[in-house]
């Protein structure tokens, strides 16, 4: 029998302190969850405590977000894969399973293209990976807020973060379906059948990675899975079951 952890951790990844909740069998198979634009660990706690059970798993709080401090790099998803890189080398872990929602999917995808040896598998939920990846309305959407924060930021320093991190739905990402037609990872592409992200890009995504799965979960949104924790648990168990 293997020792149980459960802890929280800060690790250093150059000017930045990662934060992330290491849970479950300290030897068994590591899988990671990685949050979306403004979230933090917390809205995995469904799965950090039903996955901990047969898993070591790891939640982290993207820089910037949390409690992860900020640093001084561009808020990029290059940069993002980069700490997720530094922080499996602290925890030494070689591989892991990879879980992302929304903006952590997008990292889970810039990390399986130039750290593929890393990744066993990935679960990506609502996911993107060019900035018009968003339906029109909710684009429009992010826009306008994304300009009031610009200008709001001007005289109130606290929102200046803020406004960093809307400007990653802005701008950012830009890969290209060679680029994600080179991963070599079992992936599973999950999206809500009334998401905010368009079903034609994802659609593109998983036809790209050779022998990707696609799932559209019936009458769910982007954040079907904070309304439906029970049904992500099972998504994701049969997918790392059954591959």
């Amino acid at each position: 029998m293997y020792s149980k952890v459960n802890n929280h951790r800060a690790i250093s990844a150059g000017d930045v302190l990662i934060h992330c909740q290491v849970v479950g069998e300290s030897e068994a198979t590591p899988l990671l969850f990685l949050h979306g634009n403004g979230e933090d660990l917390h809205i995995f706690d469904p799965q950090i405590a039903y996955f901990s059970k047969s898993y070591k798993v790891v939640a982290i709080d993207t820089r910037g977000h949390g409690e992860s401090t900020r640093g001084t790099e561009p808020l990029t998803f290059d940069t993002f894969a980069a700490d997720l890189i530094t922080l499996l080398d602290a925890l030494h872990i070689k591989q892991a399973h990879l879980v992302g929602f929304s903006d952590g999917a997008v990292t889970a995808l810039h990390t399986a293209i130039k750290h593929p040896k890393r990744i066993l598998s990935m679960v990506l939920l609502g996911a993107n990976y060019t900035p018009r990846g968003f339906k029109w309305f909710p684009y429009i959407s992010v826009r306008l807020v994304y300009a009031w924060l610009c200008v709001v930021s001007l005289f109130a320093k606290s929102k200046r973060l803020q406004r960093e991190i809307w400007g990653l739905m802005v701008y950012q990402p830009h890969l290209t379906l060679d680029e994600i037609g080179g991963i070599r990872v079992p992936t599973l592409v999950v999206t809500g059948e009334k998401d905010m992200v368009s079903q034609r890009q994802n659609n593109k995504m998983c036809r790209a990675i050779e022998g990707a799965q696609r799932l559209v979960i019936e009458g769910g949104d982007h954040f079907w899975i904070l309304k439906q924790p029970d049904v992500l648990n099972n998504v994701i168990m049969h997918f790392l079951i059954k591959g």
